[in-house]
């Protein structure tokens, strides 16, 4: 049955799910460990990190998380599989009944869809998302249909790990033979100036209320993303694609992004293009980490703006003559990307098989 030929109803959340606040409001006393934190964020399914001595654990998963507020996270729902705990800022949504994971993931789309009306201005209290209403598939007798929901994500997830499946078969093809190349440790390195290795550009600022939306991506100083702030249809002088961007501002200081699409640059982001080799996704995705050990030297009263980009030091491979190992690193990290691509590949294998996956 189609989504259009299905009767629809605004349900509240509190008639099908149970509330429950997060306890974990002091992080300094966290310590690292193996049990999922979820935080008010807007990726990572919400994770901020893992711990060891969580306030409470929420045994079982099967569970959806709804963030009350954060910065761009607020109505943002995700559904935990597993163990985990959670700040303060969210709310844990426990099904009053047997719902199964597939359904509650489908819940998590329709519930995130309120996501725009949220915020910093506008947070979900406790009896704010009790009122909260979700607009959900249900049965002629006007109760939710969680067979439906769950058989559509399921088809939905077949549908998208075939076309996962065909993509990394291509990539896999594209990327050639895994060639055997010394360990990094067992390579010489040298030090080398940012300026000695490339050419840097700078971005042009755009606000978004001066952008226009569309479907080039505009790269802005940010963390996560691959760097991708929104979507506009604007052009300016920071047009590239086949470069490496690099954040001299905002939380994603010195973290870098490649880019092989056509994209602008936000005035925070630099354009990093190599002197003396072609540009080249693999050897970019591998500056891209060496020049991300430098972070720690660089802060919001330290910035690392284009001077003390050019004046900084990367450690890079070199052949037996001191020169920069391209090759080295071209291999190095299509190796890795080919290590990876065959374990999603044996993954994706043994769910269809139905086995339980272990990947080393």
């Amino acid at each position: 049955m189609m989504k259009n030929d299905k009767k629809w109803d605004a349900i509240s959340i509190d008639a099908m799910f149970n509330l429950e606040r997060g306890r974990e409001n002091n992080m300094a006393i966290l310590v690292e460990g193996d049990i999922p934190l979820v935080s008010a964020r807007k990726v990572n399914n919400g994770i901020k990190g893992f711990i060891a001595n969580p306030a409470k654990i929420i045994i079982g998963g099967k569970v959806i998380t709804l963030n009350n507020d954060g910065d761009g996270g607020a109505g943002l729902a995700y559904f935990q599989p597993t163990d985990f705990a959670l700040d303060t800022h969210v709310t844990a949504l426990h099904p009053r009944c047997d719902i199964s994971p597939d359904a509650l993931l489908y819940m998590t789309a329709s519930i995130s869809k309120q996501h725009s009306i949220f915020g910093h201005g506008r947070s979900i209290s406790l009896p704010r998302a009790k009122r909260i209403k979700n607009m959900i598939p249900v049965t002629d007798n006007g109760m939710p249909d969680y067979e439906y929901m769950s058989d559509y994500t399921s088809k939905k997830r077949k549908i998208l790990l075939i076309r996962y499946r065909t993509y990394i078969e291509k990539r896999i093809s594209e990327l050639g033979e895994y060639i055997e190349i010394q360990p990094l440790n067992k390579i010489q390195w040298s030090p080398f100036l940012i300026a000695k290795i490339f050419n840097i550009f700078s971005g042009k600022r755009l606000v978004a209320s001066d952008s226009t939306p569309g479907k080039r991506p505009f790269i802005g100083a940010l963390d996560n993303s691959n760097g991708i702030a929104r979507f506009v249809s604007d052009k300016n002088s920071s047009l590239d694609r086949n470069v490496l961007g690099v954040n001299y501002d905002g939380n994603g200081m010195v973290i870098g992004f490649y880019h092989p699409y056509e994209c602008i640059f936000s005035d925070s982001v630099k354009r990093f293009h190599l002197k003396s080799h072609e540009d080249n996704a693999y050897i970019l995705l591998f500056m891209k980490v060496v020049i991300l050990q430098q972070k720690s030297k660089f802060g919001y009263l330290y910035k690392f703006n284009a001077e003390r980009m050019e004046h900084t030091r990367i450690m890079l491979p070199v052949d037996n003559e001191g020169n920069i190992d391209y090759e080295y690193m071209d291999q190095y990290a299509k190796n890795m990307m080919l290590k990876k691509y065959k374990q999603y590949l044996a993954f994706l294998d043994d769910k269809e098989k139905g086995a339980r996956v272990q990947i080393p």
